[in-house]
């Protein structure tokens, strides 16, 4: 036992006996590592990040499920502003890009952090600072998406899939879902078709966790950043997208789920069809409860005050983005020169913060070069731009 006072979340991992563990616990090991918890506290959560990992990631058994490792997950991050977890911060400091293979199921994992930002997310590769979009396998394999805008298509069985038509086989074990990952980074898009017949546009800076086929009771994935969905209908088997604030459940619909780490809003849009959502957030006054939109209804949860709005809209502001269009009804400027930084990849520094007040409202055409969409704007509201030696540009009042 006293070994395991000194290790880490991914020592936790690369130790067979706590992987046997988690994959098959006999009565004697569960007394074992009650007892060690029970002796050895300041070890809680390392455990738990590492339950987090090998749930998500495990083939061999279905022993956590997607409720419970985010149950652990936002337990986790709740107690970060602790100075007790100041030593996990620390770890996460030195990880960049961790990958661990174990036991012979060769599953494996990614964590990374980045230094700007308190939020860390599982499974996850730097994707704002890198031009690369990619596909990772379950085995740790990576396939580079050159296209601005490429495709992806599973076949039924999830054993091959074609990118940008190129056919590439991956292995499948009857019973268990294979885990892949998708990165688009900003200046990037795709287009995803799931196993099931399900259609998913990733936009700009996103990140979407999936299983190659689905194997489960309920068809579940992961999405770090915005995507549109068109879901194929099956009745038996719900389809939901867990974001780390809340948690949409379909049978079969089209809507647009908005969850950037970094904005101050996460929106669920629905087009056609229904949704039940469920905030699980504790920061959200709605925290715990389910809401059902109607079509063309758009709920918005604000991270800062908690407060969940729901109205309807003109779907199509919010879900233009896939066909290159960005709709604007009086939204401040702020926001509309972030949603063009992520299409573009593209720095735009505000020179005077008051001009970030400034309500646009209109269609922007992304196709062409970002200097033409900031001319179209600057049509709009009294501002002009400058573009610097390094290519980022600068915003100011006129």
């Amino acid at each position: 036992m006293d070994k395991y006072t000194k290790y880490t979340t991914e020592d936790f991992l690369a130790d067979d006996s706590f992987i046997q563990w988690l994959i098959d616990p006999t009565e004697e090991q569960d007394n074992y590592w009650n007892a060690f918890l029970q002796q050895h506290p300041e070890k809680k959560h390392a455990i738990d990040e590492a339950k987090i990992v090998f749930g998500m990631f495990q083939h061999e058994r279905e022993r956590l499920s997607l409720d419970e490792t985010y149950d652990i997950w936002n337990n986790i991050l709740k107690t970060l502003h602790n100075p007790a977890t100041s030593r996990w911060l620390n770890i996460l400091k030195y990880a960049a890009i961790l990958l661990v293979v174990f036991l012979a199921g060769g599953i494996s994992y990614y964590l990374y952090e980045s230094r700007e930002q308190t939020h860390f997310d599982l499974a996850s590769v730097p994707v704002t600072t890198s031009s690369e979009a990619k596909i990772i396998l379950s085995d740790g394999s990576e396939i580079s998406l050159e296209k601005k805008e490429s495709e992806i298509s599973y076949n039924s069985s999830g054993n091959q899939l074609i990118v940008n038509n190129d056919t590439i086989r991956q292995n499948q074990v009857t019973g268990r879902e294979v885990m892949n990952k998708v990165i688009i980074p900003y200046g990037k898009k795709s287009m995803i078709q799931l196993s099931d017949g399900t259609l998913v546009w990733l936009n700009a800076g996103s990140q979407l966790i999936y299983p190659s086929t689905f194997q489960r009771k309920k068809r579940e994935v992961v999405l770090i950043g915005e995507a549109y969905f068109d879901v194929a209908k099956n009745p038996s088997k719900p389809f939901i997208v867990r974001t780390a604030d809340m948690h949409v459940k379909v049978l079969g619909t089209r809507f647009d789920v908005s969850a950037y780490p970094e904005d101050p809003v996460v929106e669920t849009i629905l087009e056609e069809g229904s949704v039940a959502l469920e905030v699980v957030s504790k920061k959200f006054a709605h925290s715990g409860e389910e809401v059902i939109l109607k079509p063309n209804q758009k709920i918005s949860l604000n991270k800062e005050d908690g407060v969940a709005n729901i109205k309807t809209v003109d779907v199509s502001m919010y879900t233009s983005w896939k066909d290159g269009i960005l709709k604007t009804d009086r939204e401040d400027l702020v926001r509309v020169i972030k949603k063009v930084e992520r299409y573009y990849n593209i720095q735009i520094e505000m020179k005077d913060p008051l001009a970030g007040g400034y309500l646009i409202s209109g269609k922007l055409d992304l196709k062409g070069s970002p200097e033409e969409v900031l001319n179209i704007i600057k049509l709009t509201v009294p501002i002009d731009w400058t573009k610097k030696s390094n290519g980022d540009f600068v915003i100011v009042r006129k």
